[in-house]
């Protein structure tokens, strides 16, 4: 016991806590920027599919299969080691957001499409019959309730980016994980180290349910959409 004691005090001092701190913040960032790039691509997707556009429609739907068929860490090693062979080299941390980006989209794209479904047929009637073209019964009447359905799904979408970005120490990121590993190697207390590091995904990731669970108790029509399995 007083040896684990001695290795939790090691990891609180010195330039260690600050190291950590670097790598949190890093992992925060990537998360939020592959987020806005999620929702962006996800929801034009989700859009296209739901309304059924010819040729772009099959399309999405393929991406979507691909995308959800191969591993995370295969997607990041493609984006990061495989373009350069192509002419196109991204630094770690457009390589890292690009990657889970495309990776979660493909997930936001059902929800998106989840959440466009759940609004009756009905209202885009009666948003019709009032003179409201297409798109602008999608966008008064049917993504505003659509977006409030999908709202705590997005939510556990980027709990699980969060989760997901601890694998962009594979593209040479130095964000929360990679940070630990290096404690690790210049301390060789691994058990108290990666401890450390896994309380402070918990804590993230446990506000952030908190925050999911009080947007889906506040705008939840009692409809669920399916939720994507957290890395």
């Amino acid at each position: 016991m007083a040896d684990l004691l001695e290795g939790f005090r090691t990891i609180f001092s010195g330039d260690y806590p600050a190291l950590l701190w670097q790598g949190l913040l890093l992992t925060l960032a990537v998360s939020l920027c592959a987020l806005a790039l999620s929702v962006l691509f996800g929801t034009l997707m989700g859009l296209l599919r739901f309304v059924g556009v010819p040729v772009l429609a099959p399309l999405g739907n393929a991406y979507v299969t691909v995308v959800r068929g191969i591993p995370l860490i295969v997607l990041l090693s493609v984006v990061y080691y495989g373009l350069p062979t192509l002419g196109l080299t991204l630094p770690g941390f457009a390589a890292a957001v690009l990657a889970l980006g495309l990776y979660s989209s493909a997930y936001t794209s059902e929800i998106v499409r989840g959440g466009l479904s759940s609004v009756p047929v009905g209202q885009i009637e009666a948003a019709r019959s009032l003179g409201l073209s297409r798109s602008e019964a999608l966008r008064s009447v049917v993504l505003p309730q659509a977006w409030r359905v999908a709202l705590p799904a997005l939510g556990n979408e980027f709990i699980s980016l969060i989760l997901g970005s601890s694998l962009a120490s594979a593209v040479t990121l130095q964000e929360l994980f990679s940070q630990g590993r290096f404690i690790t190697n210049a301390t060789y207390r691994q058990f108290e180290v990666y401890a450390v590091v896994a309380l402070i995904y918990f804590v993230l990731t446990f506000a952030l349910t908190r925050v999911v669970r009080w947007l889906e108790r506040r705008y939840s029509r009692g409809e669920r959409l399916p939720e994507r399995r957290v890395l």
